[in-house]
This record gives C-alpha cells, sequence and structure tokens, in this order.
C-alpha cells in the first residue's frame, strides 16, 4: 500500500524516453518541460542523450516563430546519458537502424529502472516502429516490450484525457493493438474481450478507485453490424457475450455494443459520462 501523504507521492521519480531521436519526441519534451503547469509536478528524469537534445534545442531556437521560453533548456534538465547513441549528422524525420537501436535501448532503461524501484512511472516519447524490426527488436509497440519485461499477460493501452469541451473524464482499452486492420475481426473473440474487461475493472479499482464503474464496449462494424447486414460479430456473438459480462460482474453497469462512431454521444445520453 501505498502512503498517501508520502513525499513519493507528491513528487514522484518519472523517467522520460527521449523515443526516436530523429523523431518529434526531444521536440515535445523540450516544449512540455517548459510548461508551468507541469514544471514542479514530478521529479523528471530524461532517459536518452543530452547532445541530442541539445541540437533539437538549438534547431527550434533558431525558427522565427518560436521564442526560447517556450522551451526547457537541455543544461537545465535531468539526464541520463546513455551509450552509444546515433551520430550526427542526424536527418529530423528520418529514422534509421541506428535510431532504433537508441530508442529500443532509451525504453528498456527505463524499464529496468522502474523495475528497480529507481522511477515510479515511465513517460515514452514516440518511435519508428519499422526500424525496431529493422533493427532486430521482434515487438510490435512499446505496449509489448513493457508487457513482456513485466512478465505479464494481462496488459492492455488505455487512454485518459478530460475532455476539453465537456470536462467529460474518457478513459478508453482497447482490444487489440498494433495489428493490421484486416487482422482485427480476426483477433477479437469472447476470450479475448473478456481479458480486456478484467484489465479494465481491475484499473479501475486500483487506479481510479471506481468500484462500480459504468463500461461501455463499442461495436465493431459500422452501425454495430445493422442487425448482421454490415458484418455479424455482433449478432453472432458480442451481444451475447456483452449478456454473459453482466451477469459475471454484477456491480458493472455494462452497456453495448454502442456503434463507435457515435459512442461519445450515447454515453452520454445514457448517463455514463
Amino acid at each position: 500500500m501505498v502512503d498517501q501523504g508520502s513525499s513519493r507521492l507528491a513528487c514522484p521519480r518519472l523517467g522520460i524516453t527521449l523515443g526516436d531521436p530523429v523523431g518529434v519526441g526531444p521536440e515535445v519534451i523540450l516544449k512540455a518541460l517548459a510548461q508551468p503547469e507541469v514544471i514542479g509536478l514530478a521529479d523528471f528524469t530524461v532517459i536518452g542523450s543530452a547532445e541530442i537534445l541539445a541540437h533539437t534545442y538549438d534547431h527550434l531556437c533558431r525558427q522565427a516563430d518560436l521564442r526560447t521560453e517556450g522551451l526547457a533548456n537541455p543544461e537545465h534538465l535531468s539526464i541520463l546519458e546513455l551509450q552509444p547513441h546515433p551520430s550526427f549528422p542526424l536527418e529530423f524525420g528520418q529514422p534509421q537502424v541506428a535510431t532504433g537501436r537508441a530508442s529500443f535501448g532509451y525504453l528498456s532503461t527505463a524499464i529496468t529502472q522502474a523495475l528497480e524501484g529507481e522511477l515510479e512511472g515511465i513517460v515514452t516519447g514516440p518511435i519508428a516502429k519499422s526500424v525496431w524490426q529493422a533493427a532486430g527488436y521482434d515487438y510490435p509497440g512499446q505496449t509489448e516490450l513493457l508487457a513482456d519485461r513485466a512478465q505479464s499477460s494481462d496488459y492492455g493501452m488505455l487512454f485518459v484525457a478530460i475532455s476539453p469541451h465537456t470536462g467529460w473524464p474518457l478513459r478508453l482499452l482497447l482490444a487489440t493493438t498494433h495489428i493490421p486492420l484486416s487482422q482485427v475481426s480476426e483477433q477479437l473473440s469472447p476470450d479475448l474481450l473478456s481479458g480486456k474487461l478484467a484489465v479494465a475493472v481491475q484499473s479501475l479499482a486500483v487506479d481510479f478507485g471506481i468500484t462500480e464503474p459504468r463500461i461501455a464496449i463499442a461495436g465493431l462494424n459500422p452501425h454495430s453490424g445493422e442487425q448482421g447486414q454490415i458484418g455479424r460479430e455482433e449478432i453472432d456473438w458480442l451481444v451475447d457475450w456483452v449478456a454473459d459480462m453482466r451477469w459475471r460482474y454484477p456491480q458493472i453497469t455494462l452497456a453495448g455494443p454502442i456503434p463507435a462512431d457515435t459512442l461519445w454521444v450515447a454515453l452520454d445520453k445514457l448517463g455514463m459520462v
């Protein structure tokens, strides 16, 4: 159990991975760590390369429409320097095998730090998945590497945000990740969704303190299949699966399947946000 009054919780130690050195990650980090609402929220350590951050900083400072006060100066940041890193010159937007090795190393180091208790959490910069593969790392994305290193088969990708328009708290757990669209219907199954729902229920309880959640299940096909006219997954098994989950989780208000294109509007009408 975490002591709610502890200084570690008040100022957690967070590692920020650089992501691909020639991607947008270094720029986003420098801009984010300059925001007044971010400064002081945590003890931040950037995991990557001081040289790449300095190179990005200098490049951005030369842009006519950007003022230096909108950027964090790399000289004032805590940086965990990793070697080796790609040699210059580097061209922004042109990932290569060397940058793939670097971004993999940044995340791998951050995970080790977290598992050893040196970090309370990790913020990941974006990577180029193709150069991970080219560099010999057989992971479809960062999510799968995190799960593998944590030795967990029960995991998911959860998006969390507050709507700037309505103030709704939006939490979205994906059933499938990092696969071609043509494979989604093949991957989806009652067993897969049951596992993801269990992850969602646990996360809502442990991470957000919500023990009687309201959860909506999005349909797979347009208009949730229109009674089998635009795809049969909903009518063949998804509707029955939702009914079974309502019986298995009596503490949950479970709605669905709801057409994905109107999901957020439907949640409002159902009083679920």
